[in-house]
């Protein structure tokens, strides 16, 4: 089970490190979407702080249980935010797909922290 917890940490790490970094750098998707949702651009980039942050926790938290717990929640809880925020936008389900793909990782790998 253990394995699994592992592997679910690092795939997901790496996608919310993928993506916060995306914010970060302002790549021209990411000041898109933050114009489309309505959110300014300081704000848009601090999401991407809080992704960095949750990815780094959940690989810390590979040796320190409670972290990976904890990061695992908080990234759960900003996707669920992302999708209202899509939802609240008036974005179809396929634009909301890679927010609910990014959803279920996260509470996965809360399950799998959860029960190893």
């Amino acid at each position: 089970m253990y394995a699994l917890t592992v592997i679910f940490s690092v795939v997901t790490a790496a996608l919310f490190a993928f993506v916060g970094v995306t914010k970060l750098t302002g790549a021209e998707q990411q000041v898109e979407a933050a114009e489309h949702f309505g959110i300014r651009w300081d704000g848009y980039r601090l999401i991407g702080v809080a992704e960095l942050l949750g990815a780094l926790g959940l690989l810390i938290g590979l040796g320190v249980v409670w972290l990976g717990v904890l990061a695992a929640a908080c990234l759960l809880l900003l996707m669920a935010g992302a999708l209202f925020v899509h939802h609240r936008s008036g974005d179809s389900p396929a634009l909301m797909g890679p927010a609910a793909i990014a959803a279920v990782l996260a509470l996965c790998t809360l399950i799998f922290r959860l029960i190893s």
